[in-house]
């Protein structure tokens, strides 16, 4: 599905991507937030291309209304409960509870070709993000591995950057995977999309 319609209760918010609304009924506003503070999370969000805002809308009314969200490919509900998830930059489009989006330095992401800027989700929320077809999902135990073509990742839950590696081969780049693949480690849960993404190019305006 591409996109979300969402009926919020009175007096329940939801929140959005800047960018990623549709359309929403009387009887709903919208409130235009800073998504983080300081000088540091500025600098990460020019720098990936990642928005520095993000939309709350609320039900102001007395009876429910609806509100729809849209996405660039389709939608992937990721449930979170506390969690920390690592994700592809710009992969956000909305969650039913406000998280923390944060924009995440990775060394491990730049060697096994995701960017050196990676999306960073934390809280306790069903989280929607974009995935490009009908995505993938794979439960990794402990001492169990996959090696991804970085382009396929949506998000890695609940997998620290020590569970992450570059694989570097020559076959990858012959077989069109290219040069580097990246080299999963488990436990945790893989989400992957079958189509690769065109992300935002880094310094693009949020």
């Amino acid at each position: 599905m591409q996109h979300l319609e969402v009926t919020l209760s009175p007096g329940e918010d939801f929140y959005a991507e800047k960018g990623s609304l549709i359309y929403f009924e009387s009887g709903i506003e919208k409130e235009l937030s800073f998504n983080g503070s300081g000088l540091r999370r500025i600098l990460g969000a020019k720098l990936s291309g990642e928005s520095l805002f993000i939309l709350r809308l609320y039900n102001v009314s007395n009876v429910p209304r609806k509100i729809a969200i849209g996405s660039r490919y389709g939608l992937l509900p990721v449930r979170l409960n506390g969690e920390k998830m690592i994700c592809h930059t710009g992969v956000y489009v909305g969650s039913n509870n406000r998280v923390n989006v944060t924009t995440k330095l990775s060394i491990a992401g730049l060697t096994g070709g995701m960017g050196l800027f990676l999306q960073k989700i934390q809280g306790t929320s069903t989280v929607f993000l974009d995935t490009v077809g009908s995505p993938i999902t794979i439960n990794l135990n402990p001492g169990e591995s996959i090696d991804v073509d970085e382009n396929h990742i949506i998000a890695l839950l609940n997998i620290s950057e020590n569970q992450m590696r570059s694989n570097w081969s020559l076959g990858n780049l012959i077989g069109g995977e290219g040069l580097s693949m990246m080299r999963i480690f488990g436990p945790g849960t893989v989400y992957l999309s079958p189509g690769k993404f065109i992300l935002p190019q880094a310094g693009s305006i949020p």
